[in-house]
């Protein structure tokens, strides 16, 4: 039996605000809108973790020199 999820506020929201045709340059914009602003709050989000961790660029460099595969 399949299950149903009910849709959220966001979801109703965007489904009515999206009833009227598009062409594909506004879709376009309206995905590069939603992905900038989704971007910005990982960006946000990680710049939140590195305060607390006391992380620095230096430690990117680090890690991204380090060699952690595993040895067979």
């Amino acid at each position: 039996m399949e299950q149903t999820t009910k849709l959220n506020s966001m979801q109703l929201f965007m489904i009515r605000l999206f009833e009227k045709q598009l062409n594909a340059r506004q879709e376009e914009e309206i995905k590069e809108l939603l992905t900038d602003y989704f971007a910005k709050q990982i960006d946000q989000e990680m710049e939140q973790i590195w305060a607390e961790k006391g992380l620095t660029q230096e430690d990117l460099n680090q890690a991204l020199e380090e060699h952690k595969r595993t040895h067979y």
